[in-house]
C-alpha cells in the first residue's frame, strides 16, 4: 500500500514545494495551512490583497487543502490590537494555528495506523506529533534552520557588533524546551544542508533520523526572459559600476555587519550594494556608505525586478539551513558569492564563489574578483519536484 501524507505548514514556505512533490506522485492526503487563498475569493479581494493572493498554488488546486482562513486571520487581528510582538507572537500563532489544524484533520476521514506519515515544520510541530501519535501516525520534521548552534553563533555575533542596534532576541528556553520535544517525536528530520547536520550533531540529535534533502526551486519563472540574455554567454562583469545584491533578512545572522565592512573597504571602487529585505538594523548602520542602497522589502511579485538590476548576488551568512535566495540568483543568471555556513549551491569559479572565511576583507576581495571573472554556466544545481518526491516517497516512507 502506498504511504500516504499529511503535510501541515505556516505560510508559503518553499512555494509549497513538499505537497506539490507529493501530489504530483499521488502520494498527499491532505495539506493544512494557516491561508489558502483561491483566485477571485473574498479573502483574495482584503486590503491585504497581493500578499494574500501568494498564498495559493495552481498545482494544488485538486488537491486537498485544508486552510482556516477567517480563523487565522481573525487572530492576527487579534494580535495587533494586543500588540503582541516578537517570541510572544510566534509562540502563540504557532500553537493557535496548530489546534486549528488539529480541528481540520479530525474533520476529514483519515486512517488510524503507520501508513500515514505528518510533516511538519519545526517549532510549529509538537502539538501536531503528539495528535498523530495518538493515532499511531508516522512523523517527519522540516528542520527549517540549524537549531541551537546557530542562535549561539548570532549571540557571539552581536557581541562582535555591539555598537549596531538590532532588535535581534535570543529565543525563549520555553522555545527549544518544545523544539527537543519535536525532535524526540519526530521519526525522521528533514534537513536542507550538511552544515545543518553538522550543528543538529553538536546538539545530540541522532544521527540514523537525519536526512539531507536539498531545497526545490522552479527556474521556470524566469527562464524564458533570462535565458538567451545570460544562460547563453559567460557573464562578465566588466561595467562601469559593478551592482552586487544582498536579499533577504537584513541582520547580524546575515553577515551584514561583515558584508557593511567590507565595503568600507572598497569606499573607492566601483562597486554598489543594494539591500533589499526587511531589515533588524537601523539605516544609520550604513549611513556613512553613499554606495549602499536599501530598497526595503518586496513581495515575491517584484524580486525578480531586484535581480534584473544586479550583476552579482552576496551571500556572506553566518549560519542558514540553506538560502533559497542562492538559487533564486543563480535562475535569473547572477553569480554567487556565498559562504560555506550554508547548503551548498555554489561550484566555486563555475557560478559562483565560496568564502574562504567571513572576514571582511575576504569579502570585499571576492566582490573585487567578480568585476574580472567569466562565470560560464550560471545555473542552480537540478533538484526538481520528481527528486523530492522521490527521497519522500522511498527514502523517508
Amino acid at each position: 500500500m502506498m504511504s500516504k501524507w499529511v503535510v501541515c505548514q505556516i505560510g508559503a514556505r518553499e512555494h509549497y514545494a513538499i505537497p506539490r512533490a507529493l501530489a504530483l506522485q499521488g502520494g498527499l492526503s491532505c495539506m493544512v495551512t494557516d491561508l489558502w487563498i483561491k483566485p477571485r475569493s473574498i479573502f483574495s479581494r482584503l486590503g491585504a490583497g497581493q500578499r494574500l493572493r501568494e498564498r495559493f498554488h495552481s498545482e494544488l488546486l485538486e488537491a486537498r487543502v485544508l486552510a482556516p482562513n477567517a480563523s487565522m486571520l481573525g487572530f492576527e487581528v487579534l494580535a495587533r490590537i494586543r500588540k503582541l510582538t516578537g517570541w510572544n507572537l510566534t509562540h502563540k500563532r504557532n500553537t493557535y494555528f496548530q489546534n486549528k489544524a488539529i480541528e481540520c484533520l479530525e474533520s476529514q476521514n483519515l486512517p488510524d495506523g503507520p501508513q500515514v506519515t505528518l510533516f511538519s515544520y519545526s517549532y510549529a510541530a509538537l502539538e501536531l506529533f503528539l495528535y498523530a501519535k495518538s493515532r499511531g501516525w508516522k512523523t517527519a520534521l522540516g528542520q527549517i534552520d540549524p537549531g541551537p548552534e546557530e542562535e549561539r553563533i548570532v549571540a557571539e555575533e552581536h557581541v562582535r557588533y555591539a555598537e549596531i542596534p538590532s532588535t535581534w532576541k535570543p529565543a525563549p528556553s520555553s522555545y527549544w524546551e518544545s523544539w527537543r520535544k519535536e525532535i524526540d517525536l519526530a521519526d525522521r528530520i528533514v534537513i536542507n544542508s550538511d552544515w545543518s547536520r553538522q550543528c543538529l550533531l553538536k546538539e545530540g540529535v541522532p544521527e540514523n533520523k537525519l536526512e539531507i534533502v536539498p531545497l526545490v526551486y522552479d527556474g521556470r519563472i524566469c527562464a524564458s526572459e533570462m535565458e538567451d540574455a545570460r544562460h547563453a554567454k559567460p557573464v562578465i562583469l566588466n561595467s562601469a559600476v559593478t551592482r552586487v545584491l544582498f536579499l533577504g533578512q537584513i541582520n547580524l545572522r546575515k553577515g551584514m555587519g561583515r558584508l557593511l565592512d567590507a565595503m568600507r573597504l572598497l569606499r573607492n571602487q566601483p562597486i554598489e550594494l543594494l539591500l533589499v529585505g526587511p531589515s533588524e538594523l537601523p539605516q544609520s548602520s550604513w549611513s556613512d556608505l553613499p554606495s549602499v542602497k536599501w530598497l526595503g522589502a518586496v513581495s515575491r511579485s517584484r524580486v525578480a525586478n531586484c535581480f534584473q538590476m544586479a550583476d552579482v548576488f552576496v551571500l556572506p551568512t553566518l549560519s542558514d539551513g540553506y538560502a533559497i535566495a542562492q538559487l533564486e540568483a543563480m535562475s535569473h543568471g547572477l553569480p554567487v558569492i556565498s559562504s560555506r555556513y550554508c547548503g551548498q549551491a555554489v561550484t566555486h569559479g563555475v557560478n559562483g564563489m565560496i568564502l574562504e572565511d567571513l572576514k571582511p576583507a575576504t569579502i570585499a576581495n571576492a566582490m573585487l574578483s567578480a568585476r574580472a571573472t567569466a562565470f560560464s554556466n550560471v545555473r542552480p544545481a537540478a533538484f526538481g519536484l520528481v527528486d523530492l518526491a522521490k527521497v519522500f516517497m522511498t527514502d523517508l516512507k
